[in-house]
């Protein structure tokens, strides 16, 4: 499955519209996009793995094999991430935080984020004052700069 399909819904949709209608069917993500925000929201609507295109011939036939054997698969720099922020928990933004931050970048208010994400103006509040603690910052440009440097959002 790859994360950009065209207009309509992406592929995050489309896993967790999946996993709804076949719960064992081993859905692997293979795409361009690698951000940190990308892999976990695929991996929470039910992915069992997470490849790169640029990966190799022999990474994508050892992965595809492991997904439709139920194993988990990541591609190395996509499993290095992750355990960096394993290790680093304090950095790492919730999905949630994340999505988030992505309409952050696109210039919307409070107001509009509430909307767009169905939560109250306290909420997105209390979601920044998360974000800001996590990224180091105390501003939504300096949040969106810092996130942009480390590849969280797009």
């Amino acid at each position: 499955m790859d994360l950009a399909l065209g207009t309509g819904i992406d592929g995050v949709e489309a896993i967790r519209r999946i996993r709804q209608v076949d719960r064992n069917l081993p859905v692997l993500v293979f795409t361009t996009y690698d951000t940190d925000a990308d892999v976990v929201r695929a991996i929470d609507a039910g992915a069992i793995g997470y490849l790169l295109k640029d990966s190799t011939p022999q990474e994508i036939f050892a992965a595809v094999r492991g997904a439709a054997a139920g194993q988990s698969v990541l591609s190395p720099p996509v499993a290095s991430r992750l355990l960096q922020q394993m290790q680093r928990p304090e950095e790492a933004l919730t999905p949630r935080e994340a999505e988030l931050l992505t309409l952050l970048a696109k210039g919307m208010t409070n107001k509009e984020l509430g909307k767009a994400l169905f939560i109250s103006e306290a909420t997105v509040k209390t979601h920044l004052a998360h974000i800001y603690a996590k990224l180091g910052v105390d501003t939504r440009a300096a949040a969106v700069s810092v996130a942009l440097r480390r590849q969280g959002i797009r």
